[in-house]
């Protein structure tokens, strides 16, 4: 016997019992609803809104230092999630971030990056899931989100939201972006680089 349960025991001796064909068969069957839940999770998921992935509560801030104007950049070489084919997704986030009252806690920042790791949902919700989190809690003149994705099947997608633009609310007040040339807002350091 395997050591688990008494009933794992018994469906295992029942598996082995049945005709090679028929525990295919009911290999196939098991397969076929464990996909058809699948596809109902993701439909479910669809009307979920933004907030119900948020890990908002987790993200600490500090008083700004100084009401002097500056820009600060946070790069994150690593984020993973659990894509909508509930198979790991890595990425890396870009945040350009211009402080109000408050600035960012950066231990914090990490937990909650980190806390995506178990969560099934597609790169786009997650790039406004993070970009309103932390909007509503750091109250930023301007948060400029990028999220670059490692490449599957050959392709990379770089998202990107910026609090600036007209269609997010902003007042486009900065131009920086108009004429972005750059790879995706990213530093390029050779091949091996994400």
């Amino acid at each position: 016997m395997t050591g688990k349960t008494p009933e794992f025991d018994k469906a295992l001796e029942s598996l082995r019992a049945l005709d090679p064909r028929d525990r295919r068969k009911a290999f196939s069957i098991l397969k076929r609803e464990r996909e058809a839940s699948r596809a109902e999770l993701l439909e479910e998921q669809k009307l979920l809104p933004n907030s119900h992935w948020s890990q908002a509560a987790l993200l600490q801030r500090i008083a700004n230092p100084t009401t002097e104007a500056y820009e600060q950049k946070i790069y994150m070489p690593e984020l993973t999630f659990l894509g909508v084919a509930n198979q790991p997704d890595f990425g890396e986030v870009l945040l350009t971030f211009y402080p109000r009252e408050w600035t960012i806690e950066l231990k914090s920042l990490k937990q909650y990056k980190d806390a995506f790791r178990g969560s099934m949902v597609s790169y786009e919700r997650l790039a406004n899931v993070m970009f309103d989190d932390l909007m509503e809690v750091y109250e930023p003149i301007r948060l400029r989100l990028m999220l670059k994705l490692r490449p599957r099947g050959g392709i990379s997608s770089v998202l990107t939201i910026d609090s600036d633009w007209k269609i997010r609310g902003g007042d486009e007040m900065f131009a920086d972006w108009t004429g972005n040339v750059d790879t995706f807002g990213f530093q390029v350091e050779g091949a091996g680089r994400v």
